[in-house]
């Protein structure tokens, strides 16, 4: 009835979309698995496409925003009927370049229809990152110095690819409490490659190194502060806390 597609592209009986992920935790880079169920209102829709948008919460001029971190096509073209149902299974892979998860900095997956002349139904499922099994064992060193993780924060940076960093902030405990005030470590990842700044403050002074490395091979591409060495970034971190260094 016209009546009802005139409702409908209000959003009054409207189509509606559900999407069920297989899992909720994932590392950068696997493949997520789910299915986008649609079921139809009380007018048949033409749905132009479906979409889905991995998004981060970045924070730019101390405000909080959504980032899109990529977007993926589903679907073409489908008539959806009245009270009709529709499913799409997809698989999609998370960039390397996704951020780990937090409850102030959440990752999510948006899926939406395009319905035109109508406003567009969607839905939000958050999933959990975290970091590479390899990223794991690096922060752990600096766990296991008695420094303990008490904030992460995205922040908006144009000149990082994507366009944005996340900083890990801890308190000293143990042998360097008293030491240094606090450590910031910064992390932004390109494609496969690792960049990790690390920052002790003390009393308004700051000691603060660079490390990089690829994740295919981190023992062989390591550089600090720019130079070339050839050793485990793990151990290399864990011989600079042992000396209470940073190169």
């Amino acid at each position: 009835m016209v009546f009802f597609k005139a409702l409908a592209s209000l959003g009054v009986g409207a189509a509606t979309i559900d999407t069920k992920l297989e899992g909720t935790q994932f590392f950068p880079g696997d493949t997520v698995n789910g299915e986008v169920f649609i079921r139809g209102g009380q007018a048949e829709q033409q749905v132009d496409e479906i979409y889905l948008y991995l998004v981060v919460d970045i924070s730019k001029n101390d405000k909080k925003t959504a980032h899109v971190l990529k977007s993926y096509h589903l679907s073409t073209s489908f008539l959806i009927e009245a009270n009709g149902s529709h499913s799409v299974p997809f698989k999609i892979k998370l960039p390397l370049e996704t951020p780990m998860s937090s409850g102030a900095f959440p990752v999510y997956l948006k899926t939406g229809l395009d319905i035109k002349m109508a406003i567009d139904p969607s839905d939000t499922d958050r999933i959990e990152v975290l970091p590479t099994p390899y990223v794991q064992k690096v922060l752990q060193q600096f766990e296991d110095a008695g420094f303990v993780l008490y904030q992460i924060h995205n922040e908006f940076d144009d000149q990082c690819d994507p366009p944005f960093f996340q900083m890990l902030k801890y308190k000293p405990t143990g042998s360097y409490h008293g030491f240094v005030d606090e450590m910031i470590i910064y992390i932004n990842h390109n494609g496969n490659e690792v960049n990790m700044d690390v920052e002790m403050n003390r009393s308004a002074r700051f000691l603060r190194s660079n490390f990089h490395w690829s994740i295919d091979d981190p023992e062989g591409t390591l550089h600090v502060n720019d130079e070339h060495i050839y050793q485990d970034p793990v151990d290399k971190i864990q011989d600079m806390l042992n000396r209470k260094t940073l190169s």
